[in-house]
């Protein structure tokens, strides 16, 4: 193993104790790289504080030199940049550093904030770049370590921003979003599962009728539900069909029935929650 290979196993080893799962994370960018320079290889594992490992990259014959973090903020809390930047530094860098300095900067049209120090190990100094930007709740970091005389360009020119993802895609294998279900109420639904287990992972509003009561409620397409009458989406299991435990809540409802969900919209960090009213079904068509 070259010096430096092994200066970065010292310098990451907390990743090592994190447990890997599935890969569940849409990427903010593409790896745009026409000369063949670098290798993306997504890779999600769960580490301390809620953070998530999704992907590195690293020269086609090389250490890794860009490693991608991802972090959800718990509802109710805020986080600067600054914060989340010492969170990361916290838990992944095991040597100390020295040198930090910090400036507002822009990969892949996103506003953000880098900070730049060393990782000092034997007396020796391993040259470390921190980006992080924040997008609503979710925190995104990419900590590139440099190579000393390395000559490789860095890795970030090579990525570009990624285009917005096609309606209800907000997972990618082993997750599969699969229906899209008309229901009861006027709403209609998406949902995301885990094939392996067979649980609902997220529930989203793809449709609301409009001038209907879920629209003058304020439920909007793209909002997520995280409960039906109070039980959280994750607790069920199979699609949205009739003989599913969605479905007996969702489906074949008399006119006048009611429902519950628990409702996020995009940007907000309180949940809400929001009454249903079944009505008749030709009170609900989908507009194609």
């Amino acid at each position: 193993m070259s010096p430096f290979r092994l200066s970065l196993w010292i310098v990451f080893l907390g990743l090592l104790h994190g447990s890997l799962v599935a890969q569940t994370t849409l990427l903010p960018f593409t790896l745009e790289d026409p000369q063949g320079i670098w290798r993306l290889a997504p890779s999600e594992r769960e580490l301390n504080q809620g953070i998530r490992l999704v992907a590195r990259i690293a020269p086609q014959n090389g250490p890794v030199r860009l490693l991608v973090f991802n972090y959800t903020t718990p509802l109710g809390i805020t986080r600067t940049l600054a914060e989340f930047a010492e969170l990361i530094r916290g838990e992944i860098i095991v040597l100390p550093i020295s040198g930090l300095t910090a400036n507002t900067a822009n990969h892949f049209d996103h506003e953000g904030l880098t900070q730049n120090f060393d990782c000092v190990s034997d007396g020796s100094k391993i040259r470390c770049s921190l980006f992080v930007y924040a997008d609503d709740r979710d925190f995104w970091a990419f900590l590139e370590v440099s190579p000393p005389n390395s000559t490789t360009p860095s890795p970030f020119p090579a990525l570009k921003k990624a285009k917005p993802a096609p309606a209800g895609a907000f997972a990618l294998q082993p997750f599969r979003v699969h229906e899209d279900a008309i229901t009861s109420f006027p709403i209609s639904l998406r949902l995301a599962r885990n094939p392996n287990s067979n649980d609902v992972a997220r529930l989203f509003v793809t449709e609301v009728p409009p001038n209907s009561s879920t629209e003058l409620a304020g439920v909007k397409e793209g909002d997520e539900i995280l409960s039906l009458d109070s039980r959280a989406i994750t607790t069920f299991k199979g699609t949205i069909s009739r003989q599913s435990e969605l479905g007996k809540l969702l489906i074949d409802r008399r006119p006048g029935a009611t429902l519950e969900i628990e409702i996020i919209s995009r940007g907000e960090t309180q949940p809400r929650r929001v009454i249903l009213v079944a009505g008749q079904p030709s009170n609900f068509q989908r507009r194609w």
